[in-house]
């Protein structure tokens, strides 16, 4: 229950971990375990509350969550990079950190309560700025957990950030079932993301051994806050960039289709988290002591885009192919979700490739250059969703088409702007770090098609041990499809065999010496 916690217990500095690769590993380890699990019980949690909801509390969810995420962001994406990143990091930096976040984090709270009434009726909606509010006051608590992950993932300590995360979820989803079926509606959902928010604030107080003093450095504070002001420019944009679909099409086309939509994007963006997001996580740290061997830097980077893509491209197109066999299990009130999902599913696909660009620009203190790529995404996202708007016919499925065409085709021109921006700072060639993503690729197309097959078949089953059946279908064909590709995977695999191989003779040997001896 206890983590390296150096601010407190060192002297005036404190270093960097040692780089060792092993480390690296361990915390990777733990970030899929962390997002594996999350995402276990969270996709189990979501479709089981989408059966008993409906989508429109999902619509309004989502677009509440648009507030309270953007206050979260602010506090997440400026400061943490800035502590993460630094060389050095003396122990009036976390202090000073963590007053800065909690100051931050109230004001922005009395902001959003007191803008959540506009919004409401400007979406014709007036229980959302309830909601808003509602949810706004876990905020605060938030603030105080900042320093401490941050903390944490400096040090690549990922096992108390995993338990954390497993803690928070499964008291979340206690809350939001019972809360649905008292009938709660979309207060259901609320009571959700406070039980989750309340949990994982006293979760991570507990698993950490760091603590904040009554100590502000205005030094500590302008070296943090130049760093982080960077930083946090470019998560604004890519905060917007990556709500402004939420935002705008709760404007144009209501809660219904917003909730279809985020259930199919909640969905995709699972996908993502638990296979290239785990490995974003401790990529800043992993890359950023590497920053001064540019050599080292490029391996590392490509090895990690490799991992990356090789499991989240195969299990987009999984998703994609069982699209249909979720909108079966949920029901006739989610028609559309299959669309949803595919479509979401392959703009996902696009934006997996770049997820490590940021972390890798952070790394080598280019926070600017980051920002740059991420607010021209956010215009051309802006431009899509409204062309989207005039698209529409008016229609269910003919509205989904435009707003799931449009993100996909914003998520496609950012994804090539960014990596055509980012290649002429970082120092590894494009052509072999996107060539890192075909063995991925190749399996996810032919994966998701496994998948669709097994759909058409025709069984005598339930929707949702045929769903399971599909699933399982095209995660194995997926699996095979890169193991055949990716010769460097099948190194690393037979290399393990051969050394299970070579443990398993040494453990016989010593067997026979041993009875040789008795005899």
């Amino acid at each position: 229950m206890s983590t390296p916690a150096a601010p407190l217990n060192s002297p005036v500095v404190v270093g960097r971990p040692e780089p060792r690769r092993e480390r690296l590993r361990t915390a990777t380890k733990w970030s899929f375990g962390l997002t594996l699990g999350k995402m276990a019980v969270t996709t189990g949690l979501s479709l089981y509350l989408a059966v008993l909801l409906g989508p429109e509390p999902f619509g309004v969810i989502a677009m509440a969550l648009v507030f309270t995420g953007f206050i979260e962001m602010i506090q997440q994406q400026g400061l943490m990079p800035a502590i993460i990143s630094r060389v050095e990091l003396r122990r009036e930096h976390a202090d000073t950190a963590f007053w800065l976040v909690v100051g931050v984090g109230l004001a922005m709270t009395v902001i959003g309560i007191a803008v959540a009434p506009v919004w409401a009726v400007l979406n014709d909606l007036p229980q959302l700025g309830r909601v808003i509010q509602v949810l706004a006051l876990g905020v605060p608590l938030t603030s105080t957990a900042i320093v401490h992950e941050a903390l944490l993932r400096r040090e690549l300590d990922f096992k108390s950030l995993a338990l954390r995360g497993w803690i928070s979820v499964a008291i979340g989803g206690v809350a939001g079932v019972v809360a649905a079926f008292l009938g709660l509606g979309v207060w259901a959902l609320v009571a959700q993301q406070l039980a989750m928010t309340l949990s994982g604030t006293i979760a991570i107080w507990l698993v950490s051994s760091w603590r904040p003093h009554w100590r502000f450095s205005k030094q500590a504070a302008s070296e943090l806050w130049s760093y982080a002001t960077r930083s946090a420019s470019g998560s604004i944009g890519l905060f917007l960039g990556s709500r402004l679909d939420v935002i705008l099409s709760g404007l144009f086309f209501g809660p219904v289709l917003v909730g279809l939509y985020r259930m199919g994007q909640r969905l995709a963006t699972l996908t993502v988290d638990v296979t290239a997001r785990s490995i974003q996580q401790v990529s800043l740290p992993g890359l950023s002591e590497l920053r001064v061997d540019e050599e080292q830097f490029g391996t590392r980077l490509r090895s990690l885009q490799r991992l990356a893509s090789s499991l989240t491209l195969p299990a987009l197109g999984v998703l994609a192919g069982c699209a249909a066999g979720v909108e079966r299990v949920l029901g006739s009130g989610w028609t559309g979700l299959a669309l949803t999902i595919q479509l979401i599913a392959a703009a996902q696909a696009t934006r997996s490739v770049t997820l490590l660009i940021g972390p890798a620009l952070q790394s080598i203190g280019r926070p600017g250059t980051l920002s740059i790529t991420v607010w021209v995404w956010t215009g051309l996202t802006a431009a899509a969703l409204v062309g989207a708007s005039f698209a529409g016919d008016g229609s269910l499925i003919g509205d989904l088409v435009a707003l799931c065409g449009a993100i996909a085709f914003s998520t496609l021109a950012g994804s090539v702007f960014t990596l055509l921006v980012a290649f002429r700072v970082l120092p590894v060639r494009c052509i072999p770090f996107l060539s890192s993503c075909l063995p991925g690729a190749v399996g996810g197309v032919i994966g998701g098609s496994a998948a669709a097959g097994v759909l058409t078949i025709s069984l005598d089953w339930p929707p949702l041990p045929h769903l399971a059946l599909s699933g399982l279908a095209g995660i194995a064909v997926a699996a095979g499809a890169v193991f055949l590709m990716d010769a460097r995977l099948r190194a690393i695999v037979v290399g393990r065999l051969r050394g299970l191989d070579k443990l398993h003779h040494k453990r016989d040997a010593f067997r026979a010496g041993s009875r040789t001896a008795r005899l």
